[in-house]
């Protein structure tokens, strides 16, 4: 059992529905993890519906493994665009390939990159030109 294969499965089932796939990680001892969103955020009871799937399709009596099906969290970085997207407008802090750290309002997204508003100017950045990339939470 691969990331590769799980991806597979995950993306079929969501094919059509605003639910995304976020990342899929197989650890030593089949430990699964895949994080899933969507746009207004997901449920637990979509989290629920994705993991009963994924153990109806996968064979425990082949291969043993552990699943966890769950949001990517508030703090965690961005790992494909629509995250990006589902942050439009928020203050967000990108980290870039060399080492430079930037804060600013998250203006636009688009296939190649993204458009931060830093200290009142826009910044266009390139998705290659980023290292990482999370929301800033304010608690105002």
């Amino acid at each position: 059992m691969t990331a590769e294969s799980i991806t597979e499965l995950i993306a079929q089932h969501l094919e059509g529905s605003d639910i995304f796939l976020v990342e899929v990680a197989v650890r030593p001892g089949n430990a699964i993890r895949v994080h899933v969103d969507k746009p207004e955020g997901i449920s637990i009871d979509e989290c629920v519906k994705i993991s009963r799937f994924l153990n109806e399709r996968l064979d425990r009596d082949v291969e043993d493994y552990s699943l966890e099906v769950s949001s990517p969290g508030l703090s965690g970085t961005f790992k494909v665009k629509q995250q990006y997207e589902k942050n439009l407008g928020r203050n967000i802090e990108v980290l870039y390939s060399d080492g430079i750290k930037v804060k600013g309002k998250l203006e636009s997204v688009s296939d190649n990159g993204i458009t931060l508003k830093v200290n009142g100017d826009d910044e266009e950045i390139r998705f290659d030109e980023i290292k990482t990339a999370k929301a800033i939470i304010s608690f105002n």
